[in-house]
């Protein structure tokens, strides 16, 4: 007897990580290399999500006025 499975897709091989995730680890990396915290107050997480929010936020002033602001 042959078992035919149906509606079932084949497992894709792992893909290489992407620049978001490899810089991502290199920063868990350097950050327990350096007795940094990857969460609370003084962590990398706190630090990490500031910095890319006031990123962010300066672009869209930047966007918004038409002009950088300094």
């Amino acid at each position: 007897m042959t078992a035919t499975l149906n509606n079932v897709t084949p497992r894709k091989a792992k893909s290489e990580p992407s620049a978001e995730a490899k810089a991502a680890a290199e920063l868990v990396r350097l950050a327990k290399e350096q007795g940094l915290p990857l969460t609370g107050p003084d962590g990398l997480l706190k630090q990490l999500t500031k910095t890319v929010l006031e990123t962010a936020l300066n672009e869209e002033m930047t966007e918004h006025l038409g002009y950088e602001k300094t």
